[in-house]
């Protein structure tokens, strides 16, 4: 009935395998020619959509609640909304409190109503919209559980940007929140942000999906940090193994979830294998624990596959992670 994809950041056509028919995906930069840098951050934008040659339609929506939409200030964001709504795209997480950020929306589809709303943490650095000004929702229980109330759909649908980018599972602050909001009447729970697939769990016969990972998002050599005049700083990442895998979530008519998993390699979307990661922690000192072993583990994989003899202050941050 419906699919769901992770977070795509499209800067020319790539090439796909998978066959879209009503998609969902977080749409993680502004789509624009205009627009003010944002101080201080990483600043995505692209000035032409690649949507449709790459998916080879465009989606029945998308969510906007991320760390990226607003990251050309509002005149970007206002073109990238007209450019969905010339588009016959629907949109949720962002706008203001005058539209409620567009929270929730609904999709009519084989019969059956949805309702999809968005939110961002406020740990990804987001821009949050107010009374007067464009952004993304925030996550707040209260206000989840009113856009929740808001909605008669048959089928109620969440989707967080949360998360600690480059960690295969969750905060265990996140899975309490994720609960909570299972228990305010979500039937699904989708999560973005960290750029790698994250948990997933079954809480009350709900589904609840962490981190779907990077869908479509390419290595990257950016201009960033704006001080109000100037770019300050470069900020580049080479996307590793972990950063192309992605998880493709399907909606059947019958409330039915389906799973495939995807890799984006060589310029191609493809099917793929590997595990999903199962691992939820219990409390808050066993996820401490935990990302401090992950941390860990990083580093002695970073030093294995580029060999090079350990400085000071290397040595210092392993022994401190």
């Amino acid at each position: 009935m419906i699919q769901f994809l992770g977070d795509v950041y499209l800067d020319k056509v790539y090439n796909t395998e998978i066959i879209l028919s009503n998609y969902v995906f977080n749409f993680e930069y502004p789509l624009s020619k205009r627009g003010e840098p944002h101080p201080q951050k990483i600043n995505l934008l692209q000035s032409e959509s690649f949507i449709f040659e790459t998916f080879g339609k465009y989606p029945v929506a998308v969510c906007l609640a991320n760390n990226h939409i607003m990251d050309y200030g509002e005149e970007a964001f206002l073109d990238t909304l007209t450019f969905l709504n010339e588009n016959g795209i629907k949109w949720f997480g962002c706008g203001s409190d005058a539209d409620n950020f567009s929270n929730p929306i609904f999709i009519e589809i084989d019969g059956r109503s949805l309702s999809l709303a968005g939110y961002s943490c406020r740990s990804t650095s987001a821009v949050f919209g107010g009374l007067d000004k464009y952004g993304s929702a925030q996550i707040q229980l209260d206000r989840i559980r009113d856009d929740l109330n808001l909605s008669s759909a048959d089928y109620k649908i969440v989707q967080l940007h949360w998360g600690v980018e480059d960690v295969p599972f969750p905060r265990y602050e996140d899975v309490e929140l994720a609960h909570e909001i299972i228990d305010l009447g979500a039937d699904l729970i989708l999560g973005h942000h960290a750029h790698v697939v994250q948990s997933v769990e079954k809480y009350k016969e709900k589904w609840i999906f962490y981190g779907l990972g990077n869908c479509i998002f390419p290595d990257f050599n950016l201009k960033s940090y704006h001080d109000g005049t100037k770019f300050t700083r470069i900020s580049s990442k080479k996307q590793g193994k972990v950063n192309k895998q992605s998880l493709h979530v399907g909606l059947k008519s019958n409330f039915d979830i389906t799973v495939d998993k995807l890799l984006f390699d060589k310029g191609v979307l493809k099917f793929n294998n590997f595990a999903i990661p199962k691992y939820i922690p219990k409390t808050k000192d066993e996820f401490i624990n935990a990302y401090r072993r992950h941390k860990k583990h990083c580093m002695i994989r970073k030093l294995i596959s580029s060999p090079r003899v350990p400085s000071i202050s290397d040595i210092k941050r392993f022994l401190n992670a």
